[in-house]
């Protein structure tokens, strides 16, 4: 997972957002509670979803492992065949920032999971050392701290010895109240939110729906107990009596904790009309401007170093129609095209174009031509433009830039084969132009000397953009 996962995160983000503002604006003061909790739950799923259809050029590398951007150029390609040795066994000079990024993320993760973890582990410790009775479907366990809140989780209901001193009305609405958490759902609805809240550890927007969730929760269940029985007086002072602090766990569902008094307000608030609950059709638009957010965040594909970016083509059997050379000086287009090895007419297909572009065997391919005579910081970026007519005009755009020579040739690993004897097999000398063919055999003339693990020569170009230079280092283990 690279770039384009960071992007799917980023988009994700911004959907919650929208979706948040929605709520927030629109829905929170309303007494819809089932809805409510249905747009909440919806807001989650949406925001995880709507990216994927947003950005479809990222689900490759949602997928799969994406190419990392090279730290100094942007081509370094050498071909697969020429030195796949060489590059397996290359140590890099530097950590790439999105390495780095994706590293923090990732440990976030962890971290985030396993306070989850930890927390449904001490539920679970809690129900299984306590003693417990049966209540309906579900669990009535004893708690022995009488300082500890009246809280349920799943189908199990915690209270401590204070609870059970309260008047028998009190007790059945506290016990009520907590029943209707597990007969309704309710602490799936927190699991989901927690598991989305391990990946979006970074904001404050999946804790904002878990605070409205639990909120709505208890929304719900003050409802169910206190419409049918009609005494919303007393209930409301058995919230201030047991008023408590902190959550003793996210996952949980505190009879009072925080927002008491807003639970006391719904108790006395008027049901929604029927126009008010029109707000609800505007959860359309607002899920279209989180799909617009998501898709201006559309990634353009990674591709590896060096290698072309070429447009999609329309049709599978599209024939190439017109070629076209821009910012090219150092060749002529007769030359160019002459390395490009294809002409109007021919069969367009997008894997050729990458490979007579980037690397033939015979080094005449449009790279080879520039970089065997010291442009080392040559670009070539494609566009292929479908026609109507079935053709695909091509354009290409060269960025020359200026030649490099070589600053000096280093050799670390050697222990036994001398220095001098590793360079009289480099090719490659202070002062000349850098040469890509000249990389690429020095590396052949090193395994055939036969001196060298042929699978572990690490040739690292180390270029000085600023002066034109380029520092050539060549790791290698003897045999």
């Amino acid at each position: 997972m690279g770039s384009g996962f960071l992007l799917y995160l980023a988009a994700a983000t911004s959907c919650q957002g929208v979706f948040a503002l929605g709520y927030w604006l629109l829905l929170a003061p309303l007494s819809t509670f089932g809805w409510n909790r249905a747009y909440l739950l919806g807001a989650l799923g949406l925001s995880a979803g709507l990216p994927l259809v947003a950005l479809p050029a990222a689900w490759a590398q949602l997928l799969g492992p994406a190419a990392l951007p090279a730290a100094t150029l942007p081509v370094w390609y050498l071909g697969a065949t020429a030195l796949a040795p060489a590059t397996a066994g290359a140590a890099p000079t530097s950590i790439p920032w999105l390495l780095v990024v994706l590293i923090i993320y990732w440990l976030g993760v962890a971290w985030q999971a396993g306070r989850t973890a930890r927390s449904l582990g001490w539920l679970y410790r809690l129900s299984r050392r306590h003693p417990r009775t049966r209540l309906g479907r579900g669990w009535l366990v004893q708690l022995p701290e009488p300082s500890r809140p009246a809280f349920s989780f799943g189908r199990c209901v915690f209270l401590s010895p204070a609870h059970a001193q309260l008047p028998a009305a009190d007790y059945a609405l506290l016990v009520q109240h907590e029943q209707v958490h597990g007969a309704q759902y309710h602490s799936l609805d927190l699991l989901l939110a927690e598991a989305l809240g391990c990946f979006f550890w970074f904001n404050g927007l999946v804790p904002y729906f878990q605070r409205q969730l639990r909120l709505v929760h208890e929304y719900l269940a003050d409802a169910a107990v206190t419409r049918p029985a009609g005494n919303r007086v007393a209930y409301g002072r058995l919230l201030l009596k047991l008023a408590a602090g902190p959550l003793p766990s996210s996952l949980v569902h505190p009879f009072a904790a925080r927002q008491v008094a807003q639970r006391i307000h719904m108790l006395t608030f008027p049901p929604s009309s029927p126009m008010q609950k029109l707000r609800f059709l505007l959860i359309i638009p607002v899920a279209a401007l989180a799909w617009v957010g998501a898709a201006t965040l559309n990634p353009t594909p990674s591709v590896a170093a060096g290698l072309p970016k070429v447009q999609p083509v329309a049709k599978a059997q599209s024939r190439i129609g017109t070629i076209t050379w821009q910012g090219n000086k150092f060749l002529t287009t007769t030359q160019l095209n002459e390395a490009l090895g294809l002409k109007s007419g021919d069969l367009y297909s997008k894997e050729t174009l990458e490979r007579t572009l980037a690397y033939r065997p015979d080094n005449r391919d449009v790279t080879s031509r520039y970089m065997d005579q010291g442009y080392l910081f040559f670009q070539i970026t494609p566009t292929a433009t479908p026609r109507p007519d079935g053709t695909t005009d091509l354009l290409f755009t060269i960025s020359e830039g200026a030649t490099a020579r070589i600053n000096s040739v280093v050799v670390k690993g050697n222990q036994k084969v001398p220095t001098a004897d590793v360079l009289a097999l480099i090719p490659l000398h202070k002062g000349e132009l850098f040469s890509r063919a000249k990389l690429i055999q020095s590396q052949k003339t090193m395994v055939e000397s036969g001196l060298f693990d042929p699978t572990k020569i690490g040739i690292n170009p180390q270029p000085d953009v600023a002066n034109g230079l380029v520092n050539i280092e060549y790791v290698l283990i003897e045999k």
